[in-house]
């Protein structure tokens, strides 16, 4: 009985100890129930909502706005006259004047506008002396184009007495190893394109102090006066009051000043340099050249017909002035005239009616298709 009263205790023990491993055997999944809760939720939420949210907003955002966008907008403004004919920016026409009595001024003028890349300003030395047609076959043989040339300076048998500057260099000063021309030191106008490539009507003269030979700009053309004959009696230099080192790329003297500032100074400027020395003949008609510039920029050449060629009767200097300003000049020179008056055009071929069609000269103004700077040809 004993025994059997122990057996019954231990068979309760054994089953008191089982309801408790089974209560306890309920509770154990709520801790894995904790686990996949917290980790699923903090790490894979974090991965994939930073990464993907990041990188691909950045770089695909980044490179089409800004590579794209900033070559197709730069590749237009580099050539803007792509689509531009070039004759619009070489305008030309023929220029007539009624003068009354049966009487008319007829010749030929271009203007040209500098912006434009395709066109070169050259002011040309030509050494030797030739004709306008000749200047134009040198070049067109060396493979340019030229597109209009006008005679310019002004020149004693072979020899420039207008000042020439070419590439910044400064081919021919005109004057005498004294500094004067006929015997005077003159202050003339000479027409130039600076580095920046806008152009200047100036008065100019080469003062013998600069050891390097440079042209200086005045505000007038000094104390000369033909119609007083009062000249100076020495020649101008750097230290003369209003004396302006003048560098320009292409320049070529010749006078007098016609339009100085958008102003009429024809008739001052006519005897201010000097240029009735041997007689009026500026105020008679002749055949007359100029070259000048407008308020746009563009550069206009003018070749006046004269002496009855073309049917032409000509043009004094003053009235020069009056149609330089028609065609829109607010700057402009005289240019030499007579029978050293001519434009050639692209084909070679005299577009006026020249009184002397084969005079040599010894420097013309030219626009070409090449810079005839960078062909290292010597006329």
């Amino acid at each position: 009985m004993k025994y059997i009263n122990l057996l019954v205790a231990i068979f309760a023990t054994l089953c008191l100890l089982s309801l408790c491993y089974c209560g306890g055997g309920n509770n154990v999944p709520e801790t894995p129930s904790v686990e996949p809760s917290e980790q699923p939720s903090e790490e894979p939420s974090a991965e994939v909502s930073e990464e993907p949210s990041e990188e691909p907003s950045v770089e695909p955002s980044a490179e089409p706005s800004v590579e794209p966008s900033a070559e197709p907008s730069a590749e237009p403004s580099v050539d803007p006259w792509a689509n531009v004919p070039l004759d619009q920016s070489l305008g030309y026409g023929t220029f007539e004047k009624d003068l009354g009595d049966s009487k008319v001024a007829k010749g030929f003028y271009f203007k040209v506008d500098m912006a434009d890349p395709r066109l070169v300003f050259n002011a040309v030395l030509v050494q030797p002396v030739a004709t306008l047609a000749e200047v134009w076959q040198h070049y067109t043989d060396e493979g340019i184009t030229p597109y209009v040339i006008l005679n310019a300076g002004y020149f004693g048998g072979t020899t420039s007495v207008s000042p020439v500057a070419h590439n910044n260099v400064v081919m021919t000063t005109g004057a005498d190893n004294n500094g004067k021309y006929d015997g005077y030191y003159l202050v003339r106008a000479a027409f130039g394109m600076m580095k920046d490539h806008t152009f200047q009507a100036r008065w100019v003269y080469p003062c013998k102090d600069d050891p390097y030979g440079n042209l200086y700009a005045f505000p007038s053309p000094l104390g000369n006066d033909d119609r007083t004959s009062e000249y100076l009696t020495v020649a101008p230099t750097t230290k003369t009051e209003g004396a302006e080192l003048w560098e320009p790329e292409e320049a070529i003297g010749a006078g007098p000043m016609l339009l100085y500032h958008g102003v009429d100074v024809t008739i001052d400027s006519y005897h201010q340099e000097v240029h009735a020395i041997g007689g009026r003949s500026g105020y008679n008609r002749h055949p007359r050249s100029a070259i000048g510039v407008d308020a746009d920029g563009r550069v206009i050449f003018l070749a006046l017909d004269g002496r009855n060629s073309g049917g032409s009767a000509g043009a004094t200097i003053p009235e020069m002035t009056v149609y330089m300003r028609e065609l829109g000049a607010v700057e402009a020179i005289n240019l030499d005239g007579g029978g050293s008056t001519g434009i050639v055009g692209p084909e070679g071929a005299y577009l006026d009616s020249p009184s002397e069609k084969y005079r040599k000269v010894a420097s013309v103004f030219m626009v070409s298709d090449q810079d005839i700077r960078r062909t290292y040809i010597k006329y």
